[in-house]
């Protein structure tokens, strides 16, 4: 079942093309354990090179033992492997700084091996818990769509569309000596606690909210494609010489494609993308005069000319 859902993602979802060569992230865990196994039994068929790697982030005494059957799970899978070690540095997140570590070694080791794709381990119930995560600081469209498939930079995600318990039963029959990390147990996170307890209480209302979650996702992805695709037009047609906007085709535009315009616009103009308090308080320029202040010495100003310019205040920039 697994393989098979790992195919139809692979091909419906546009993740990998022939030829390709990729790069699979191994934590030595039932995820990437079983995602490792699809894709070795897949690359003939769909005609696609492998390796391995396995990132030892020097956080626990026993990660190397990690990464040691992160690599006998590849050599069984007569996948080349790679060790990789990284120095996180301390921040407010551990976890987030884990995380930056992880994937720029991923990319490095990527770049040298001309891998296209950095393959990962996401399960449905990861989008589903990543959805809520959203949902609960107050995310909008573009949050609402949660982890993407395919990432501009080559990471995907191909077990997005597989159940946690099928992958976890696959790798246990498939994939020999699994690891398992206690920090996915530890309730200090804000996604342990969601897998945890949120999501199953809302499994015992509705069995099936971990897919529509996912399809959620999916709807909200495409929803913000459209409207970006439209801000970007919106702009393109408007943005004068001078990086001001001429307004006077936006009063018939839909609030939603102003504000993905106008942020677009300011992260151009002044290299900070804008909070949604910005936005709000720009949304109305097409109709009356508004000046906003922004950051970094930064101010929008429409003076019922129709036009909106970014001027910058040095003194206000300064500390």
């Amino acid at each position: 079942m697994v393989v098979a859902r790992v195919r139809r993602t692979l091909r419906d979802r546009g993740l990998i093309e022939p030829g390709m060569r990729v790069l699979a992230a191994c934590s030595g865990g039932p995820d990437s354990a079983a995602m490792l196994v699809a894709l070795a039994r897949l690359r003939s068929e769909l005609d696609f090179e492998l390796h391995a790697a396995s990132v030892d982030h020097g956080l626990r005494p026993l990660a190397a033992i990690d990464v040691e059957r992160a690599r006998a799970q590849a050599l069984n899978q007569d996948v080349p492997f790679h060790a990789l070690r990284v120095q996180v540095l301390s921040g407010a997140s551990l976890q987030a700084g884990a995380r930056e570590a992880r994937y720029a070694a991923l990319h490095g080791l990527a770049a040298q091996l001309g891998a296209q794709r950095i393959a990962v381990g996401h399960t449905r119930e990861d989008q589903a818990e990543t959805v809520l995560m959203r949902v609960l600081h107050g995310a909008g469209v573009h949050g609402l769509a949660g982890i993407e498939p395919l990432r501009a930079d080559g990471v995907m995600r191909p077990l997005i569309d597989c159940a946690r318990a099928d992958v976890a039963a696959f790798a246990a029959q498939h994939a020999g000596v699994l690891a398992h990390d206690p920090s996915n147990s530890d309730p200090r996170f804000e996604r342990v606690r969601i897998r945890h307890e949120l999501l199953p209480m809302l499994e015992r209302e509705n069995a099936a909210i971990a897919s529509h979650l996912g399809n959620l996702a999916d709807d909200a992805r495409g929803v913000s494609q459209a409207l970006d695709w439209a801000a970007r037009r919106l702009l393109e047609d408007s943005l004068q010489h001078d990086e001001s906007i001429d307004l006077s085709t936006w009063k018939s535009v839909p609030e939603e494609v102003r504000r993905r315009a106008l942020a677009r616009w300011i992260a151009r103009v002044t290299g900070v993308s804008p909070g949604r308090a910005h936005l709000e308080a720009l949304s109305c320029a097409p109709e009356r005069c508004c000046e906003v202040w922004l950051t970094g010495g930064f101010t929008a100003r429409n003076h019922g000319d129709q036009v909106l310019r970014v001027t910058r205040d040095v003194r206000a920039a300064e500390p």
